[in-house]
């Protein structure tokens, strides 16, 4: 689908119901990082307030044996999905992983025969850029220690993006998020502006290799 707003642009997937949360306020901070580049757009997407349902039912695993027509919701989320450069996935960490909503979200809305397997793009996948987002409660330390990083990056990155074919992808975590620190707040705002600068980049990048 060609970007209608003939721009570079990021869809940022959030899956967090109080927009009082650090999810949200680290949100805000990666959406003006986005914006700061001037040139790019940027849709944030709301999970919870879209109403998604992440059940994988039996239309969508009628789908994944190509037996099926993709779901009216899922092809909608398809489709702006398909209408940016990059997507970004912004969720809290929870046991270690996604919460459920996020992961409904990539169980559905990345599809055989669209996201994998697809003998229609050149890579396999419509997707392009594919960057993981996860705030993290605890600090970094904890996550070294436990080898959480490498797992929760095993998980995500080469487990969903590699399996997929998809050619970009990362997983970034920002951590210490439950703390009431006023300054640490200020730090994690810091880097969630600066990961948005960077998909912001990352976003022109690829809208100037689709116009070569």
């Amino acid at each position: 689908m060609t970007n209608e707003q003939h721009r570079p642009h990021v869809l940022l997937v959030v899956s967090h119901p109080d927009h009082d949360s650090a999810s949200w306020a680290l949100t805000r901070a990666v959406e003006q990082g986005i914006r700061s580049e001037g040139g790019t757009e940027v849709t944030v997407h709301d999970l919870t307030a879209t109403g998604f349902d992440p059940v994988f039912t039996a239309a969508d695993l009628a789908v994944h044996r190509l037996r099926g027509d993709v779901p009216a919701d899922v092809a909608r989320e398809q489709r702006l999905v398909e209408s940016a450069e990059v997507l970004a996935v912004l969720f809290p960490v929870y046991w270690w992983s996604m919460p459920a909503l996020a992961k409904g979200w990539i169980d559905r809305v990345l599809s055989r025969g669209w996201a994998y397997e697809n003998s229609a793009t050149a890579t396999g996948s419509a997707i392009e850029e594919l960057h993981f987002l996860g705030l993290a409660g605890v600090g970094e330390g904890s996550y070294t220690r436990r080898g959480y990083k490498d797992a929760i990056t095993l998980q995500l990155q080469h487990g969903i993006a590699g399996y997929s074919s998809i050619p970009h992808s990362s997983v970034e975590l920002l951590y210490g998020t439950e703390t009431s620190d006023p300054a640490a707040h200020e730090e994690l705002a810091a880097q969630a502006y600066k990961l948005g600068v960077d998909l912001a980049q990352r976003a022109q990048a690829a809208f100037d290799r689709k116009a070569e």
